[in-house]
């Protein structure tokens, strides 16, 4: 039976989605996983929201043609598709089939662990942004700088950027590790975890390839 696939990509911001900053990426990882894997593609839905709203119009023409369509959606990474575990729960229940193209492998279990980190990490974006501004506050009083119920979206993300950041790669060394704690289960040594790691595709937190002796760092910080 032939596999058909709907693709779905998502920016946070208009000027992400006019450079295709992060735009040509997602697509790149989305459509080399459906090449490999039957080729069918009957849909493709660009949305540029923040993954904090799960109501989006885009994302729910994709839902629907996937289910019409008994197909499966594709999204580059889970991050995309929502940061709210409620939400991918209710998206499993509801046998909404979807694939991560970053690990496609993943059960159910998996994602369940990632959807929870997520939206960890959404909530400690969020806290930090705030203690920034009130630290810069305290800093710079001569300085109006509204509040986080004021601000605007456009506000609201520039003071996420270097937060989201940092815990975007963090979040990245975390999936390293479930990874390497696997692995380590295995029986496999520390080198082969990071050739292993590197063929999957991770990076280190500077974007380069994984050695041996990163391996056991990030083992011994998160056991």
């Amino acid at each position: 039976m032939e596999k058909l696939f709907i693709a779905y990509y998502r920016v946070s911001t208009q000027k992400q989605g006019a450079s295709g900053f992060g735009l040509d990426a997602q697509k790149a990882s989305v459509l080399n996983y459906i090449a490999h894997n039957g080729n069918i593609i009957i849909g493709e839905f660009t949305e540029i929201e923040s993954g904090k709203q799960d109501n989006r119009p885009e994302l729910q023409k994709a839902i629907n043609l996937t289910k019409e369509k008994n197909g499966t959606l594709v999204i580059a990474k889970l991050d995309r598709l929502s940061r709210n575990m409620t939400f991918i729960s209710s998206l499993m229940d509801a046998k909404v089939k979807f694939i991560c193209a970053d690990m496609p492998e993943a059960t159910e279990l998996t994602i369940h662990i990632f959807a929870s980190l997520a939206q960890w990490e959404r909530k400690k974006i969020s806290q930090r942004t705030k203690e920034a501004l009130d630290a810069k506050r305290i800093r710079e009083p001569e300085h109006k700088f509204g509040t986080p119920a004021n601000l605007t979206n456009e506000a609201i993300l520039k003071a996420h950027s270097v937060v989201s950041n940092n815990a975007r790669t963090s979040q990245s060394v975390r999936h390293a590790y479930h990874f390497i704690k696997s692995s380590k289960e295995s029986g496999m040594s520390y080198q082969s975890i990071a050739l292993a790691l590197n063929k999957e595709g991770y990076t280190t937190r500077q974007g380069k390839q994984f050695h041996a002796m990163q391996v056991l760092n990030i083992w011994k910080r998160f056991s």
